[in-house]
């Protein structure tokens, strides 16, 4: 259990998205893999707010590397799931940790050091905001059936701060300025006016306890009094408001030693509590909230059972993106990724799903290590330590070395950090250079990978590399490089994947179908 006391120097801090702390609790995947895998795709389509999609890409881009990590996050995203009274509340109460969030970068220290009684306002706003935020998670939390570890360790902090006594005098003490401060309901003014009409000053004003028909806001009063005169674009000063601010001043001078005096008796309070969290909540509440999108597009998910040794055992596998784009018929697939098979050779068909299903096993690796559910039917195993992808890129960018050689330093910085908890995925590389010269690169890649102990998907239009398997499981490394391809049934795609060397016929036929270039379709032009 952890102790959670109002001290401002011993203040709790509780992390929601890492059980356990440390300097190496994730890996930063690169721009690169975030786009190729397509992530910004599914942050867009969790939200529409660009504050919590920039937060959502900074979590969502650290892959925790410790598995007890992915699972306390699970649990607390099954919380939610199972909870819509705590997911509810949260969801309320996270504008209001975003105002105290607010006021711990910045504004709460510049206020501290101004010692107006507007400044003194303000901390009793973010006082009474404290209070309230704090009461709200706490009962929510008491009400539901949590069995996670992080908000069983947040609501015992928070209930060791509600039923602390100096806590408890918190809010009698805010209301009792607020009533105080409540009594003037408006004010009866003299005025004095001279031959032209004009206010020459303001002779007399009393507070009174009903509110008088007035033009003028407490705001108008407040800022100074800067009116918009209607027949011109600028703004002047008010000379009745600009009369009344001194007299405002006065009255609310008069609490001014009470308020101060309340804040001084509770300045020991740390909104740190509430505010550590906001990020964490922004993840966990978008995660849940994709999952009810899914529930209702009846699309399937599941949580992975993170355990045993590297790599993963994937049943019913779908990548996110065809809900995401309202693909009508949605294809899963089988995969599997362990010590004895971790190089695969992908082919197939242009338009025949092989890049979609290699983006989906790189999203489930990145879903499952951040402990969301993933689209899948089931799977098993302990995540990627890290993604790497080379998928081609903008002929803009190739310009200092040309295709072949912008290729070969992305490859080179690969393999200098692929290892055996790597997955590695290609996307048509070495397509731009000779069939024979494609092969010859792409069989030195595939050996130093195999060496090293990486999982490998390559997907690749070179069949003769496929045909080259056998030679190439005669390398030093202790798993097998396997034939994949996308299915193809009387010319047409399946988008599912099976074990099987590369029909080439078949995959040359459906081409030339596609573009019209066939025999009999020519001969019709």
């Amino acid at each position: 259990m952890i102790n959670t006391t109002l001290q401002e120097n011993n203040s709790v801090v509780i992390d929601i998205l890492y059980k356990n702390s440390g300097d190496n609790k994730y890996r930063l995947l690169s721009d690169e893999t975030l786009k190729d895998i397509a992530l910004s795709e599914v942050i867009d389509y969790m939200t529409s707010d660009e504050e919590e999609r920039g937060i959502l890409r900074d979590i969502m881009a650290k892959i925790p590397l410790d598995p007890d990590d992915m699972i306390y996050r699970q649990d607390i995203i099954k919380d939610l799931l199972a909870n819509d009274n705590l997911f509810d509340t949260l969801r309320k109460e996270l504008s209001d940790i975003k105002i105290l969030k607010y006021y711990g970068n910045g504004a709460k220290s510049i206020h501290d050091r101004d010692n107006s009684l507007a400044s003194l306002l303000e901390t009793l706003r973010e006082l009474k905001v404290y209070v309230k935020v704090i009461e709200s998670i706490y009962k929510a939390l008491s009400d539901s059936d949590i069995k996670s570890e992080g908000f069983l360790n947040l609501r015992s902090s928070l209930r060791a701060i509600v039923e602390d006594e100096e806590f408890k005098s918190v809010k009698p003490d805010i209301e009792k300025i607020h009533n105080d401060l409540s009594m003037a309901k408006g004010a009866v003014i003299g005025v004095t006016l001279t031959s032209d009409m004009e206010i020459e000053n303001v002779s007399a004003i009393e507070f009174v306890d009903y509110k008088p028909i007035s033009g003028y806001t407490i705001m108008d009063m407040a800022v100074g009094s800067k009116i918009k005169n209607p027949f011109n674009n600028y703004k002047y000063q008010d000379p009745l408001l600009v009369a009344m601010t001194p007299h405002m001043k006065k009255h609310l001078g008069r609490h001014f030693g009470e308020i101060k005096q309340l804040i001084r008796k509770h300045s020991k309070y740390d909104s740190r509590i509430l505010t550590n969290l906001y990020n964490g909540l922004v993840f966990y509440l978008n995660v849940v909230s994709l999952g009810k999108k899914l529930e209702a597009r009846n699309c399937n998910t599941v949580f992975p059972e993170i355990k045993g040794a590297k790599g993963l055992d994937i049943k019913g596998l779908y990548n996110i993106r065809l809900v995401i784009n309202k693909q009508e018929e949605i294809v899963k697939n089988d995969f599997v990724f362990n010590d004895k098979e971790k190089i695969y050779i992908l082919t197939g068909p242009n338009r025949g799903g092989k890049t979609i299903l290699e983006q989906g096993l790189g999203l489930l690796s990145v879903m499952t290590s951040l402990g969301m559910f993933i689209t899948a039917d089931s799977c098993s195993g302990l995540p990627f330590a890290n993604i790497l992808t080379h998928f081609p890129i903008d002929e803009n960018m190739t310009i200092n070395y040309g295709r072949l050689g912008e290729e070969a330093v992305r490859i080179r910085e690969i393999v200098k950090e692929a290892d055996d908890k790597t997955l590695i995925l290609f996307n048509e590389t070495f397509s731009t250079t000779s069939a024979a010269d494609a092969l010859f690169l792409a069989k030195d890649l595939l050996r130093i990978l195999k060496e090293k102990g990486s999982y490998v998907v390559f997907n690749t239009h070179i069949h003769e590399l496929a045909a080259a398997i056998p030679e190439m499981n005669t390398w030093d490394g202790s798993s097998d490089i396997i034939s994949i391809v996308m299915e193809m049934r009387d010319d047409k795609n399946t988008f599912k994947v099976k074990r099987s060397i590369p029909d080439t016929g078949s995959y040359a036929r459906n081409i030339a179908e596609k573009y019209g270039i066939t025999y009999e379709q020519m001969k019709d032009i």
